[in-house]
């Protein structure tokens, strides 16, 4: 490791942050100082994750792969603990299993939340996704209702609508289970068969909401590679747009992480699939544009969010609103709101996030509360205490319906930036109610 640290031209504390800083990625709170690293390269060895996270933090500074033995951290954990599962080599049912069943499994559960989130696979995914030939959608229709098929697609319906009102800490373990115990066996059963195309398909939105449920818990390794398995399905399908659909995710969860460019690189890869158009491209153009705009590139985010809105309004009353064939016009200005953040419009971002917030369904509790927590915090940055205050007692009324470790945050972020105002009484107000109804963001 000291030869490691001196390759990286780390100094011990700066090693020591890094290492914390990654920690938090999979909702870990650790403080490690130099004295830490100074035990680590006497010989102590650190619990897991944490040999884990000191590899990923060392790959990332040199740009190559580094295991925790390279560094001298012998005795690697096991593959659950250690995130080098062996997935990719076995057929994708079988890789379904065995991830799946983890959750579910109280031996394993606590070391696969504790995986760490690899920077090099979200590059990977970006730099080898090139648009594909595309195929033509996976069949839809009435006859679909009474069979496999149908059971599977009203699955994802429950689930989508359940991530939306309830957050991502509710029916996870239900989900991972189904898809360990329905859809993989059920996909060996149909192998060969016309009807598997379309049941990789629905297997694909399904792990992709799985891996949603984890990111929105702050548990961004796991959820990494759920939505690694999404991709595999994709690709077995053949289905260009459920491929885009996952880039789309990949995408914006390294932008959240920090990962711009690399999140720039996947959401391009999305947006290039020709498979895809009406709302679908919509849903992929909007990521597009919040990722040029967060590398800089205002004038391109212009561009492509003026693209997604003629998508959209091309597919206006083209059919029923369905899980991953819609995408709302709420949904759409969420993401303007955040193209103009970026380019530091902020007056412009309040507008769009009002018109969001005017378009999303009461039903959506996750969505609206985020919404609304956002509009807050750029009301208070433009210097509406009593109106941001207004906009938080929305999102803490949105808040008593979820477990969701996103909208945890956002209370978090609420505290922090109310208290300087404690002495105004509708700031008072806010903030008793804001720690009677929230708790900190808990390990999910």
């Amino acid at each position: 490791m000291r030869a490691l640290l001196a390759e990286a031209r780390w100094t011990q504390a700066a090693l020591a942050r890094t290492v914390n800083a990654l920690a938090a990625e999979i909702d870990l709170d650790l403080n490690y100082d130099r004295t830490a690293v100074a035990h680590w390269l006497s010989g102590t060895r650190p619990a897991p994750p944490v040999p884990e996270l000191i590899a990923e933090a060392l790959t990332r500074r040199l740009g190559r792969s580094v295991s925790p033995a390279a560094a001298g951290l012998v005795g690697e954990p096991s593959a659950p603990a250690g995130g080098r599962l062996p997935l990719s080599g076995i057929p994708i049912s079988t890789a379904l299993t065995e991830l799946c069943s983890m959750e579910n499994d109280p031996a394993r559960r606590a070391s696969a939340r504790m995986l760490p989130y690899r920077k090099a696979e979200l590059a990977k995914v970006a730099a080898g996704s090139a648009d594909r030939a595309p195929m033509p959608p996976a069949p839809r229709g009435e006859q679909d209702a009474g069979d496999d098929l149908g059971v599977v697609r009203l699955a994802v319906r429950f689930y989508s609508a359940s991530f939306d009102a309830h957050g991502g800490r509710r029916a996870r373990s239900a989900l991972a289970a189904y898809l360990a115990d329905d859809i993989a066996p059920l996909l060996r059963e149909r192998e060969g068969h016309d009807q598997r195309r379309g049941l990789l398909v629905e297997a694909s939105r399904l792990s992709f909401l799985l891996a949603r449920m984890y990111q929105d818990a702050s548990v961004h390794g796991l959820a990494q590679r759920h939505f690694s398995t999404a991709l595999r399905l994709a690709d077995e399908s053949g289905d260009a747009t459920a491929r885009a659909v996952v880039l789309r995710g990949l995408s914006a969860q390294g932008l959240a992480l920090g990962h711009r460019r690399i999140a720039l690189s996947a959401a391009e890869a999305a947006a290039a699939t020709r498979a895809s158009d009406g709302p679908a491209r919509a849903f992929l153009l909007s990521q597009l544009a919040v990722a040029q705009a967060a590398c800089g590139r205002h004038r391109a985010a212009r561009e492509s969010l003026g693209r997604a809105e003629n998508a959209l309004a091309r597919g206006e009353g083209s059919g029923a609103a369905e899980p991953f064939t819609a995408y709302s016009s709420g949904s759409l200005e969420f993401q303007t709101a955040e193209v103009l953040r970026y380019t530091g419009d902020l007056p412009a971002a309040r507008a769009a996030l009002a018109n969001s917030l005017a378009r999303r369904s009461d039903q959506d509790h996750r969505g609206m509360a985020l919404s609304f927590a956002q509009h807050a915090e750029i009301l208070v940055g433009l210097g509406h205490v009593e109106e941001a205050c207004a906009s938080w007692n929305s999102f803490l009324d949105h808040h008593v319906h979820l477990r969701s470790g996103a909208a945890d945050l956002a209370a978090g972020r609420l505290r922090q930036l109310l208290t300087p105002f404690r002495n105004l009484p509708v700031a008072t107000a806010v903030l008793h109610r804001a720690f009677a109804v929230t708790s900190p963001s808990q390990h999910s």
